[in-house]
């Protein structure tokens, strides 16, 4: 999570804790589908491997559980999640696990490091991501692999009975990114940007979450109420839509043969 760019979690959401709790939810929503694509691109247990924009490090923890004798190093540039993630979710992982201070743009690392990189709603919220990308594949060792993990923020939740008003929230959230330099559309331009950030055999793919397989609690563990209210509270979005959502998404969730779906964008790279 980049304070270079469009998230900032002192200032993306209501409140920093509630956000956290997003975010942990947002990983465990994907996760089982999502390791078995990190194995098909060649994670392999006692690699070595980066996670770039750690933020709370939940997706450098569960790599680190499933994974017994793989170390990892975790970089992010916000001192507040950089800290939680040394106190609260590593900390019990001794010297399997490293987490640095410090920006994807320009980690400090040095050439030719790791067999494995995660870069997860990250490149989302830069100005240049293709500058990101080219770091790390620096930091990559030759034949490594680094698998990018995007949302689209126009093919988001999709819901049965449908919310037509989610569709002006994610029209507000991609206004207010852009406006922060961020490309809440980049899960589709995913391959053309590891292309251009020298990647070779690039790979695509895109990961679904559906509430019949998971339940609607974990949907609801992903997404919170805290950036809408932010929306709102910063002009991108009126308090009168948010209400509509609200009553429409609480009578979804009480309809009997109801449905949720939200999809995640992967691109890999070998260097």
């Amino acid at each position: 999570m980049s304070a270079e760019g469009s998230y900032q979690i002192s200032t993306v959401a209501s409140s920093v804790q509630h956000e956290i709790q997003r975010l942990q939810g947002q990983v465990a929503l994907f996760w089982e589908k999502e390791v078995k694509h990190y194995v098909e691109f060649g994670l392999r247990d006692g690699h070595s491997v980066v996670e770039l924009g750690a933020g709370p490090g939940y997706v450098t923890e569960n790599i680190l559980r499933q994974f017994p004798h793989t170390r990892a190093v975790a970089v992010e540039i916000d001192p507040l999640l950089a800290d939680y993630a040394r106190e609260h979710t590593l900390s019990s992982f001794g010297d399997r696990c490293e987490i640095l201070d410090g920006s994807i743009m320009a980690t400090g690392l040095p050439d030719d490091t790791f067999d494995f990189a995660v870069t997860r709603l990250v490149l989302e919220h830069l100005p240049d991501p293709v500058s990101a990308v080219r770091e790390v594949k620096r930091i990559l060792k030759p034949g490594g692999t680094a698998v990018f993990v995007d949302n689209d923020f126009e093919m988001h939740i999709m819901t049965y009975p449908s919310i037509p008003e989610l569709r002006l929230l994610y029209e507000a959230y991609c206004e207010s990114r852009i406006a922060e330099g961020g490309s809440p559309r980049l899960g589709r331009q995913l391959p053309s940007v590891l292309r251009q950030g020298g990647f070779a055999e690039i790979d695509f793919e895109v990961i679904c979450a559906h509430s019949d397989l998971l339940g609607d609690e974990m949907f609801l563990k992903s997404e919170g109420i805290g950036i809408p209210t932010k929306l709102v509270k910063d002009g991108f979005l009126p308090s009168k839509t948010l209400a509509q959502i609200a009553y429409a998404w609480r009578n979804m969730i009480r309809h009997e043969q109801n449905s949720i779906l939200r999809q995640l964008y992967l691109a890999a790279g070998r260097k």
